[in-house]
């Protein structure tokens, strides 16, 4: 019984024992995944993972840790794990999960899982057009005959965002070091920080002369994403928050990154200095410049941030900055938005992972000058399944770089690719103001139909009779047709030649001259008769004049006579004795001048009585003499 005892306590002190190891393993996991020391993170969960503790917290913190070095085969395989064992996990976890789904070209189960995610976070429909985002179906540019090639300074190491600097010049980053024995490691994936190099463009577009860049810009941390004022005298860059003197950590003993700002002595960099809106509890990095050098735009995860990352801008002005403004929901997805880089015509390039796109990282365009601010993607082979991110390119002559870490092709983990012949077009806006060419206000609703020339027709409303058509394309014509009730249709053309605001006139239409009652129009009553009689009175012909002034002032309209009896007497001789009536009041008009042909004249008898009253005792001497009349209908 003692010995069954002891064995027993063993077995449980063993069991604790191991349990308290992996929970130690565990939490120093934990400490390295919120450190970003993915690399040690990563073997600790594999570990844990291996040895059968493999909890939901392990597979989500594994998965991550390989989504952020872009390893997107193995951060699958433990989101599938993760997954099948809780679904009850972060909006942000899900979204990379559908990302790394459709890296993976599986876009079936990327829908799945967005509606998994939907059903569990309904706000998240409501969220920046998420499903357009991400299933919708995206304007591609298509670039298939586009000149891409691997550059010939790629190392086996990361190599990538290239900036320009001046007309023969350019700048990357690169973790080329690794290869030296004694390179300080960043923890994040075990290769060198990375560092800025130039080299010199020759008339091939080879690099030639490759350097480190001079002066105090390269440390013991990480450099990146330079971009270069037009004069090669500024230079803005990402770096670990390490300028100061020392190294600055956020609450969870992070190094971020911040964007900094360097000038050149004529030989040197130097005098580097922190942006005044970078903060230590957030990263802002990849910087860019607008084509006037009046706002910097660039990624961060402040405040306000809709997504893992978004993209802003800060103006410039002279030594001194704005406030960051977010670029909006047009622009920023859920997911990373990132490496910014803005053409002379002011096109907007990034990267964003949340968008529809072939998977990981894929490049994206808008047109900053176009109200609409409408987000376009690449095609192949510029955007693959890998990571495909920080385009840049000189319009001019329509070369530039970009980077990728596509296996196909690819020397390192992250290699520059060479392009040529890429032309963005460029879109416009115009706005069109529509006027009466009477130039009064203009009345009712109008509708502007418009057709390209591919015979695409769609009809928008006119509000506040002004219209705005976006993204006009340079290669295109489009057709334009005004419609209103009470307007003539406008037929005309619009192209990208046009100003930005144009007017049109439309023309009013004719009035519609239907039978109207002349009593109606100018206040005029019948003219009535004696019995029996045709003559016209007296009192008829000051009724009579009032005629006559409307048909010489209106000589388009023409008018009907239509006789009436009262109820006494044949009806077939009151017919004949109102037509008489019709044609009395005929000849007084004649007579004053009106035109025979404009006059027509009826008689009706007594079918239509003013009085309604039945048969000869029953109607009173009124109610007869109001039946004897002559009225006037215009035709």
């Amino acid at each position: 019984m003692k010995l069954q005892y002891k064995y027993t306590t063993l077995c449980l002190l063993l069991i604790n024992s191991i349990l308290f190891g992996q929970q130690n393993i565990l939490n120093k996991a934990n400490a390295k995944f919120n450190n970003l020391s993915y690399v040690e993170a990563i073997s600790l969960y594999s570990n844990l993972v291996n040895d059968g503790y493999g909890t939901a917290e392990i597979f989500e913190n594994l998965a991550n840790a390989y989504y952020y070095q872009s390893n997107y085969e193995l951060a699958k395989v433990s989101y599938d794990s993760l997954f099948t064992i809780n679904k009850k996990v972060s909006a942000a976890t899900y979204y990379k999960y559908i990302s790394v789904l459709k890296n993976q070209q599986q876009s079936k189960a990327a829908e799945y899982w967005y509606a998994q995610l939907i059903d569990l976070y309904p706000k998240e429909k409501q969220q920046t057009n998420n499903k357009a985002n991400f299933f919708g179906s995206s304007q591609k540019l298509s670039v298939e005959q586009l000149a891409v090639k691997n550059v010939h300074f790629n190392s086996n190491f990361s190599d990538y965002k290239v900036a320009y600097l001046g007309e023969d010049k350019i700048v990357f980053t690169s973790s080329r070091d690794t290869k030296k024995r004694f390179s300080k490691r960043t923890l994040w994936n075990n290769d060198a920080y990375t560092n800025l190099y130039q080299g010199a463009l020759d008339d091939k577009d080879s690099l030639v002369s490759l350097t480190k860049l001079k002066g105090s810009i390269n440390t013991y941390y990480n450099e990146s994403s330079a971009v270069f004022t037009k004069n090669g005298t500024t230079m803005y860059f990402t770096s670990n928050n390490n300028f100061s003197g020392k190294v600055a950590t956020d609450s969870l003993n992070n190094v971020l990154l911040k964007i900094y700002k360097a000038t050149f002595n004529g030989k040197r960099w130097g005098n580097v200095e922190a942006l005044p809106f970078n903060g230590n509890q957030y990263s802002c990095a990849h910087p860019a410049l607008s084509a006037d050098e009046d706002y910097l735009y660039f990624s961060s995860d402040m405040d306000g941030t809709k997504g893992a990352s978004d993209l802003f801008r800060v103006a410039i002005n002279g030594t001194a900055y704005g406030e960051p403004e977010n670029l909006g929901d047009s622009i920023n997805s859920v997911g990373r938005d990132t490496f910014p880089f803005v053409s002379s015509e002011n096109i907007l390039v990034f990267a964003s992972d949340a968008r529809k796109g072939l998977g990981g990282l894929d490049l994206y365009y808008v047109d900053l000058t176009s109200k609409s601010q409408k987000v376009y993607t690449f095609g192949a082979p510029v955007n693959s399944s890998s990571d495909d991110f920080g385009l840049v390119y000189k319009e001019a002559k329509q070369t530039g770089f970009f980077t990728s870490n596509r296996k196909a092709g690819g020397v390192g983990s992250d290699d520059i690719y060479q392009f040529k012949g890429l032309t963005i077009p460029k879109l416009k806006d115009v706005t069109i103001l529509i006027k009466s060419k009477e130039e009064k206000p203009l009345i009712g609703v109008t509708k502007v139909k418009l057709t390209d020339n591919i015979n695409t027709t769609v009809e928008l409303p006119a509000i506040d009779q002004e219209i705005t058509l976006f993204d006009l394309k340079a290669s295109k014509k489009y057709q334009l047709e005004f419609l209103n009730d009470n307007y003539q249709a406008l037929k005309t053309s619009v192209s990208h030649q046009v100003k930005d605001t144009i007017v049109v006139y439309l023309t009013e239409k004719e009035p519609v001259l239907t039978a109207i009652d002349l009593k109606e129009v100018v206040k005029l009553a019948p003219i009535y008769f004696d019995f029996d009689a045709t003559q016209i009175s007296q009192q008829s012909k000051l009724e009579l004049e009032k005629v006559v002034l409307l048909m010489n002032k209106y000589p388009e309209i023409n008018i009907d006579l239509i006789g009436h009896t009262d109820r006494r007497g044949a009806e077939e001789y009151n017919k004949e004795l109102s037509l008489e009536r019709a044609e009395s009041t005929k000849k007084w008009l004649v007579k004053r001048g009106v035109s025979a042909s404009r006059i027509t004249t009826k008689g009706l008898g007594e079918l239509k009585p003013i009085s309604t009253c039945v048969g000869v005792k029953k109607c009173s001497k009124k109610q007869h003499n109001q039946n004897r009349r002559t009225e006037f209908m215009i035709r």
